[in-house]
């Protein structure tokens, strides 16, 4: 019985990996040595009010180890040391098979090399791909994929008179290729934006735009088209 109880009132303090660091024979004992507060860490080995203390895991027992899958599941105050280690941002190709997964938003894109904020828009809805990837809070291993993308479809670049220039697989690559952020791209396309990067942007393979139907977008005004025609009306016009 004498063991029972120790065993019981043993505590031991782990690292955010979940490795053992050190046991105590009680929390009292534990929380003079960390110079803390003995009912702080004896609520985190319980798992009430709060899963850490002191940036440590605690848990009764001495385990070599922890597991730290159930506490990574939980969603943590940007404060708690166990946040870094949460990764709530999934990427995910065209098909929404999950690629990997990140802590946030600024370390998805710096491990992709995009700029991060362009992840947080496809993530707030804004956009539905960028840099060729789904962007998603969810973690699973396969995501419904939005009918609106899909990995094969055509996209091509005109210049302001409508002339074909070139046609991409999608806005990733043509993104890459032209320089011109792919986010975009794709807003052209869906008519959040008459233009990107001073090029029209169109699903499928035309040869040639009509543009004088494009004034009637409601981004007309103040776009790169508009700027262009007007310049084309002043030059005829000096002309004459």
């Amino acid at each position: 019985m004498i063991e029972r109880k120790k065993l019981i009132a043993t505590i031991s303090r782990y690292n955010l990996s979940g490795d053992l660091l050190e046991t105590y024979p009680n929390a009292r004992i534990a929380a003079e040595a960390m110079n803390s507060s003995q009912q702080f860490i004896t609520y985190a080995a319980q798992g009430k009010k709060a899963l850490t203390a002191c940036g440590y895991i605690w848990r009764r027992g001495a385990e070599p180890s922890i597991d730290l899958t159930p506490l990574l599941k939980e969603r943590w105050h940007p404060s708690s040391p166990l946040a870094g280690k949460q990764h709530t941002v999934g990427q995910y190709d065209l098909e929404g098979n999950l690629l990997n997964t990140y802590t946030n938003t600024k370390t998805a894109g710096k491990a992709v090399g995009f700029h991060y904020q362009g992840i947080r828009k496809v993530i707030r809805g804004e956009g539905l791909t960028y840099g060729g990837f789904i962007w998603s809070k969810e973690i699973k291993k396969k995501i419904k994929v939005n009918p609106r993308i899909k990995s094969d479809t055509t996209i091509s670049q005109y210049d302001l008179d409508g002339r074909w220039i070139k046609s991409f697989k999608n806005a990733y690559l043509a993104g890459i290729e032209t320089g011109v952020d792919d986010s975009s791209i794709t807003h052209a396309i869906n008519g959040k934006v008459l233009t990107a990067g001073k090029y029209i942007w169109r699903n499928g393979q035309a040869l040639r735009l009509n543009v004088n139907e494009l004034r009637r977008h409601p981004h007309y005004a103040g776009s790169a088209l508009q700027r262009h025609m007007k310049k084309k009306r002043e030059l005829v016009t000096s002309l004459v």
